[in-house]
């Protein structure tokens, strides 16, 4: 078995404090040393469990994927309409950005940190908006089923920007009225 996909607890416990340390500090700001530091570590340790900061880059972006669509899918998974499921998935960033103090998307924070187009780290971050995209595109399939594919491919995206726009507006201004604009023009979409 690769180092990079074994699981033990000190791998976990070297994960979790990277991931608070990227989250807070970001992905460049945060160093190795720092990390090992915190988690207690010795450095063979580390390299045993990951073979380089992009490696462990990687597994903290995989690990926030499934992390963050489990609590959008729990925030919104109650919603009987396709179109409440939207709508909710526009309530869930208004609360998430107050629950993380408007510190925003760790994948669009480690994009801004990532120039490189074909580095690892921005598959993930891209792997990530698509899956977000392609849920917007399938919720409105499911909302106006009786629309070309085409149409409902361009509203959920539209519908994507429209997120992804807000999340950087409330990140910036760390303010809830760009949330509360979205929401209308989404509903006036639907």
């Amino acid at each position: 078995m690769p180092a990079s996909s074994r699981t033990s607890p000190k791998r976990d416990e070297i994960l979790d404090v990277a991931s608070r340390l990227f989250y807070e500090q970001g992905y460049h700001q945060t160093g190795v040393q720092q990390i090992i530091s915190e988690a207690d570590t010795a450095k063979g340790t580390f390299y045993s469990h990951f073979e380089s900061k992009e490696s462990l880059g990687l597994a903290w972006l995989k690990a926030r994927h499934l992390t963050w669509n489990g609590w959008l899918e729990d925030s919104i998974q109650t919603l009987p309409t396709p179109a409440e499921k939207i709508l909710g998935i526009f309530d869930f960033l208004s609360q998430w950005m107050k629950d993380c103090n408007y510190r925003g998307c760790a994948f669009l924070n480690t994009l801004c940190e990532t120039p490189s187009s074909d580095d690892a780290l921005r598959k993930e971050i891209r792997d990530h908006k698509q899956d977000l995209q392609k849920r917007f595109r399938t919720l409105v399939a499911e909302h106006k089923p009786e629309q070309p594919k085409s149409l409902s491919d361009h509203t959920g995206s539209v519908l994507f920007l429209l997120f992804e726009g807000t999340l950087i507006e409330m990140q910036n201004f760390r303010e809830q009225w760009p949330v509360e604009a979205a929401r209308k023009q989404v509903q006036s979409l639907l």
